[in-house]
C-alpha cells in the first residue's frame, strides 16, 4: 500500500517513519495500493498538486490483508471490508480511474516500509477520464477553488456563441475569456486549418493550453501536429504530457 503526503523537509520525512501517518481529512487516511501501472497506483497526485501541495513523498506500509477499510469511486457510496477483497475488487475493475481506499486508524511506524519520493505529479486533470470532456458547469458539480469555477458559473448562466469565440481568440489578452472562447469550440472533428489559435501558444495559463490541445487533437490538419509538438515542449508537465499524448 502506498499514501502520498506533503513532505516540507528531512526532518518531516523522520518525523514520518518515527511516529507513523496520523489520520487526516475525516479522520481516515487515504491511500491506494501498489499496481504495476504506476499511473494508477499514483493517480490522485496531480488532485493533490491542484489543492496545492507542491512537494510530495510517498510512504509504502503493509497492513493485514483482514483489515477493514471503505473502498469505492471518489463520487459514489463506499464501502466497508475487507483489505484482500476490496483489492480483489479493484483489480478486476476495467477502468481503475477515481477508485481511493480508506482507513479508519493511523499507520503506526512498524507498519511503515519506505518513504520514497515520485518524480513528479500525475494523473488525471480535474476529474478522472476529463480528458477531451469540459468541466460540469452546475451547481452540484461545482466546489470552491475548484477548476476556473468563476468562468464556470458564468458559463451556466451566458454561454458564448461560435462567432464570440472566434472574436475572442483573434484579439484578447484575457486568459480567462480565452479559455472559455476554446471550450466553446471543442467537440467534433474539424478539416480546416487551426492557425488561428497560433497566437495562443504564446500564453502561460496551463488550463487555457490544456484545452488548446483538446481542441487541437481534433483537427486533421498537418499544422496541428506543428502545434503539438511545440505544446509538448512546455516547461509545466501537465501541458508537456498531454500533448505528448495525443500526438502518441
Amino acid at each position: 500500500m502506498a499514501v502520498l503526503v506533503h513532505i516540507t523537509s528531512i526532518e518531516h520525512e523522520s518525523s514520518i517513519k518515527r511516529a507513523g501517518i496520523k489520520l487526516g481529512y475525516s479522520n481516515v487516511v487515504f491511500f491506494m495500493p501498489h499496481m504495476k501501472d504506476f499511473l494508477i497506483s499514483h493517480q490522485w497526485a496531480r488532485e493533490l498538486k491542484r489543492s496545492g501541495i507542491k512537494n510530495f513523498a510517498a510512504v509504502d506500509f503493509k497492513i493485514p490483508n483482514d483489515e477493514e477499510i471503505w473502498f469505492g469511486k471518489y463520487h459514489l457510496q463506499h464501502e466497508k471490508m475487507e483489505l484482500n477483497k476490496a483489492i480483489s475488487l479493484f483489480m478486476n475493475t476495467e477502468d481503475k480511474l477515481g477508485y481511493e481506499f480508506f482507513i479508519e486508524r493511523k499507520i503506526e511506524p512498524s507498519e511503515i516500509l519506505k518513504v520514497r519520493k515520485i518524480p513528479k505529479p500525475m494523473g488525471w486533470r480535474y476529474q478522472p477520464n476529463a480528458h477531451g470532456k469540459k468541466p460540469c458547469p452546475c451547481p452540484m458539480c461545482l466546489q470552491a477553488g475548484g477548476y476556473k469555477i468563476r468562468n464556470l458559473k458564468e458559463i451556466e448562466s451566458e454561454s458564448i456563441t461560435k462567432a464570440e469565440a472566434l472574436e475572442i481568440i483573434a484579439t484578447s489578452s484575457d486568459e480567462d475569456a480565452l479559455w472559455e472562447a476554446v471550450c466553446r469550440l471543442q467537440g467534433k472533428w474539424k478539416k480546416g486549418s487551426p492557425q488561428f489559435l497560433e497566437r495562443l501558444l504564446n500564453f502561460n495559463d496551463e488550463y487555457l493550453l490544456c484545452d488548446l490541445i483538446e481542441l487541437l487533437s481534433e483537427y486533421r490538419h498537418p499544422l496541428a501536429k506543428d502545434y503539438l509538438v511545440i505544446l509538448a515542449k512546455s516547461s509545466c508537465d501537465d501541458v508537456s504530457e498531454l500533448a505528448l499524448e495525443k500526438l502518441r
